[in-house]
């Protein structure tokens, strides 16, 4: 409460623009991976739901009831950190696809480098949108044939072994950090 006072005084412009920046920032990291945020939900759903149940049958030494409550129990834990992992990765599309397309006004070949995934879609389409571009690139996904349930990546489809590759998982959940040039994003 301090700190956002302070932040807010009316001498101090700096401050009161960085809170707006930073409080943008989390708007459009929450609207380019809502996918993502649900599923990072679901995955602590899942957690506290079959917790308590795979301790129960622990205690009661019901092992198959543990195999099954536990693997539940287990998903639900890893399942936030690699959603949030992915959306913060998103994040960094969002604003790079953004410079982009303010550079070069919207380009197909701009909204294809974002096309391999839903969550990267949703990325490029917020940016779009920002920049008032947001029904071309609707347009465009969808004449190139996306549907609303097109959520994996098409290359699970054609190479599944790319799962195993060290550059998949990087691009998935470790993308580069990305400053923009032109926004405060």
């Amino acid at each position: 409460m301090i700190l956002r006072n302070r932040l807010l005084r009316p001498g101090n412009t700096a401050g009161a623009r960085g809170y707006i920046v930073y409080v943008c920032r989390i708007i459009k990291l929450i609207q380019t991976g809502r996918l993502l945020h649900l599923a990072a939900c679901l995955g602590i759903m899942l957690f506290c739901t079959f917790c308590p149940l795979a301790m129960d049958a622990f205690y009661q030494k019901k092992w198959s009831h543990l195999a099954g409550y536990g693997w539940l129990t287990a998903y639900g834990f890893i399942l936030p950190f690699f959603a949030e992992l992915d959306a913060l990765s998103r994040f960094q599309n969002y604003k790079q696809a953004k410079d982009l397309f303010y550079e070069n006004g919207f380009n197909p070949r701009i909204a294809n480098l974002y096309a391999g995934s839903r969550c990267q879609r949703d990325a490029a389409v917020v940016a779009a949108k920002d920049l008032g571009i947001g029904p071309e690139i609707i347009e465009h996904y969808q004449a190139r044939g996306f549907k609303w349930y097109h959520v994996l990546p098409g290359v699970l489809f054609s190479r599944p072994g790319i799962l195993l590759t060290r550059n998949y998982w990087q691009r998935t959940l470790f993308e580069t950090r990305y400053t923009s040039r032109h926004f405060c994003l």
